[in-house]
Protein backbone atom coordinates (compact mmCIF):
# COMPACT_ATOMS: atom_id res chain seq x y z
CA UNK A 1 0.00 0.00 0.00
CA UNK A 2 2.86 2.36 0.93
CA UNK A 3 4.79 1.15 -1.94
CA UNK A 4 1.99 2.41 -4.52
CA UNK A 5 0.98 5.97 -2.98
CA UNK A 6 5.16 6.26 -2.84
CA UNK A 7 4.52 5.37 -6.82
CA UNK A 8 1.78 7.75 -7.86
CA UNK A 9 3.81 10.57 -5.77
CA UNK A 10 6.39 9.92 -7.32
CA UNK A 11 4.73 10.04 -10.72
CA UNK A 12 2.72 12.76 -9.86
CA UNK A 13 6.17 14.65 -9.30
CA UNK A 14 7.81 13.56 -12.35
CA UNK A 15 4.91 15.19 -14.78
CA UNK A 16 4.82 18.06 -13.05
CA UNK A 17 8.80 18.95 -13.13
CA UNK A 18 8.53 18.06 -16.76
CA UNK A 19 5.99 20.49 -17.67
CA UNK A 20 7.66 23.05 -15.63
CA UNK A 21 10.96 22.11 -17.35
CA UNK A 22 8.86 22.49 -20.99
CA UNK A 23 7.39 26.02 -19.49
CA UNK A 24 10.91 27.27 -18.69
CA UNK A 25 12.34 25.96 -22.08
CA UNK A 26 9.45 27.79 -23.74
CA UNK A 27 10.08 30.76 -21.95
CA UNK A 28 14.20 30.82 -22.78
CA UNK A 29 12.99 30.68 -26.09
CA UNK A 30 11.14 33.69 -26.10
CA UNK A 31 14.05 35.47 -24.41
CA UNK A 32 16.30 34.37 -27.08
CA UNK A 33 14.27 35.55 -29.53
CA UNK A 34 13.88 39.03 -27.74
CA UNK A 35 17.79 38.86 -28.02
CA UNK A 36 17.36 38.69 -31.50
CA UNK A 37 15.13 41.35 -32.50
CA UNK A 38 17.28 44.04 -29.95
CA UNK A 39 20.10 42.97 -32.14
CA UNK A 40 17.76 43.25 -35.34
CA UNK A 41 16.82 47.09 -33.84
CA UNK A 42 20.10 48.31 -31.89
CA UNK A 43 22.61 45.56 -31.83
CA UNK A 44 26.25 47.16 -32.90
CA UNK A 45 26.53 45.59 -36.06
CA UNK A 46 22.80 45.24 -36.57
CA UNK A 47 20.89 45.98 -39.86
CA UNK A 48 19.20 49.10 -37.91
CA UNK A 49 23.12 50.27 -36.95
CA UNK A 50 24.15 49.79 -40.37
CA UNK A 51 20.56 51.60 -41.60
CA UNK A 52 21.36 55.02 -39.41
CA UNK A 53 24.86 54.72 -39.93
CA UNK A 54 23.97 55.08 -44.44
CA UNK A 55 21.25 58.10 -43.23
CA UNK A 56 24.22 60.00 -41.45
CA UNK A 57 26.01 59.56 -45.22
CA UNK A 58 23.11 60.45 -46.68
CA UNK A 59 23.95 57.26 -48.59
CA UNK A 60 19.83 56.24 -48.89
CA UNK A 61 20.27 53.28 -51.12
CA UNK A 62 22.57 51.49 -48.66
CA UNK A 63 20.08 52.59 -45.97
CA UNK A 64 17.00 51.02 -47.77
CA UNK A 65 19.19 47.45 -48.01
CA UNK A 66 19.11 47.77 -44.22
CA UNK A 67 15.76 47.99 -44.20
CA UNK A 68 15.54 45.18 -46.52
CA UNK A 69 17.84 43.08 -44.39
CA UNK A 70 15.45 44.16 -41.26
CA UNK A 71 12.48 43.08 -42.56
CA UNK A 72 14.07 39.92 -43.58
CA UNK A 73 15.54 39.09 -40.23
CA UNK A 74 12.49 40.28 -38.49
CA UNK A 75 10.50 37.65 -40.83
CA UNK A 76 12.60 34.71 -39.72
CA UNK A 77 12.52 35.80 -36.08
CA UNK A 78 8.65 35.62 -36.45
CA UNK A 79 8.73 32.36 -38.54
CA UNK A 80 11.09 30.42 -35.91
CA UNK A 81 8.43 31.91 -32.84
CA UNK A 82 5.52 29.94 -35.03
CA UNK A 83 7.72 26.96 -35.30
CA UNK A 84 7.73 27.10 -31.65
CA UNK A 85 5.78 24.51 -29.77
CA UNK A 86 3.09 25.54 -26.62
CA UNK A 87 1.10 21.74 -26.33
CA UNK A 88 1.39 20.85 -23.04
CA UNK A 89 2.64 24.30 -21.66
CA UNK A 90 -0.15 26.67 -19.54
CA UNK A 91 -0.64 29.70 -20.96
CA UNK A 92 2.26 29.33 -23.51
CA UNK A 93 -0.15 29.53 -26.58
CA UNK A 94 -1.57 33.22 -25.85
CA UNK A 95 2.15 33.98 -24.92
CA UNK A 96 3.04 33.07 -28.55
CA UNK A 97 0.28 34.95 -29.81
CA UNK A 98 1.50 38.16 -28.12
CA UNK A 99 5.24 37.49 -29.14
CA UNK A 100 4.09 37.22 -32.48
CA UNK A 101 1.73 40.47 -32.80
CA UNK A 102 4.47 42.26 -31.17
CA UNK A 103 7.35 41.28 -33.11
CA UNK A 104 5.12 41.84 -36.20
CA UNK A 105 3.98 45.65 -35.30
CA UNK A 106 7.74 46.31 -34.65
CA UNK A 107 8.74 44.90 -37.86
CA UNK A 108 6.36 47.32 -39.92
CA UNK A 109 7.46 50.05 -37.76
CA UNK A 110 11.19 49.45 -38.57
CA UNK A 111 10.42 48.37 -42.50
CA UNK A 112 7.63 52.34 -42.43
CA UNK A 113 11.67 53.57 -42.82
CA UNK A 114 11.63 52.87 -46.25
CA UNK A 115 8.94 55.65 -47.12
CA UNK A 116 10.90 57.98 -44.95
CA UNK A 117 14.20 57.31 -46.54
CA UNK A 118 12.60 57.46 -50.14
CA UNK A 119 11.09 60.92 -49.14
CA UNK A 120 14.50 62.06 -48.30
CA UNK A 121 16.19 61.09 -51.00
CA UNK A 122 13.09 62.74 -53.08
CA UNK A 123 13.91 66.08 -51.00
CA UNK A 124 17.09 66.20 -52.58
CA UNK A 125 16.08 66.27 -55.83
CA UNK A 126 13.13 68.67 -55.70
CA UNK A 127 12.98 72.42 -55.79
CA UNK A 128 10.00 75.32 -54.61
CA UNK A 129 6.84 73.92 -54.46
CA UNK A 130 7.68 70.17 -54.80
CA UNK A 131 10.00 70.08 -52.14
CA UNK A 132 6.96 71.73 -50.01
CA UNK A 133 5.07 69.27 -50.73
CA UNK A 134 7.53 66.73 -50.37
CA UNK A 135 8.27 68.35 -46.35
CA UNK A 136 4.47 67.73 -46.03
CA UNK A 137 4.56 64.69 -47.34
CA UNK A 138 7.61 63.84 -45.05
CA UNK A 139 5.19 65.00 -41.98
CA UNK A 140 2.26 63.26 -42.83
CA UNK A 141 4.73 60.06 -42.56
CA UNK A 142 5.75 61.51 -39.23
CA UNK A 143 2.50 61.29 -38.48
CA UNK A 144 1.99 57.79 -39.54
CA UNK A 145 4.79 56.59 -38.02
CA UNK A 146 3.30 57.92 -34.52
CA UNK A 147 0.38 55.29 -35.23
CA UNK A 148 2.69 52.65 -35.39
CA UNK A 149 4.37 53.13 -32.53
CA UNK A 150 1.36 53.42 -30.51
CA UNK A 151 0.63 49.88 -31.75
CA UNK A 152 3.82 48.71 -30.66
CA UNK A 153 3.18 50.27 -27.16
CA UNK A 154 0.07 48.21 -27.23
CA UNK A 155 1.40 44.92 -28.41
CA UNK A 156 4.42 45.06 -25.52
CA UNK A 157 1.78 45.91 -23.24
CA UNK A 158 -0.44 42.79 -24.42
CA UNK A 159 2.87 40.63 -24.34
CA UNK A 160 3.78 41.67 -20.71
CA UNK A 161 0.23 40.76 -19.52
CA UNK A 162 0.81 37.34 -21.23
CA UNK A 163 4.39 37.21 -20.05
CA UNK A 164 3.17 37.08 -16.15
CA UNK A 165 0.09 35.03 -16.65
CA UNK A 166 2.76 32.37 -18.15
CA UNK A 167 4.74 32.65 -15.25
CA UNK A 168 2.56 32.59 -12.81
CA UNK A 169 0.64 29.42 -14.34
CA UNK A 170 3.90 28.03 -14.83
CA UNK A 171 5.42 29.06 -11.50
CA UNK A 172 8.02 31.09 -13.05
Amino acid sequence: MKFGILLTVFLFLTMISCKSNKAADFKKSLDQYERKAFDIVLGKEGSGERKLKCLEKEDYKGALMAVDQQAEEFNMLIADIQKLSADGISKAEPLKTASLEYYQSLKELHVFDRKEIEQQALLQTLKGNELNNAHNNLIALARQKKKLYNLVYEKEALLHTAAESFNTANGL
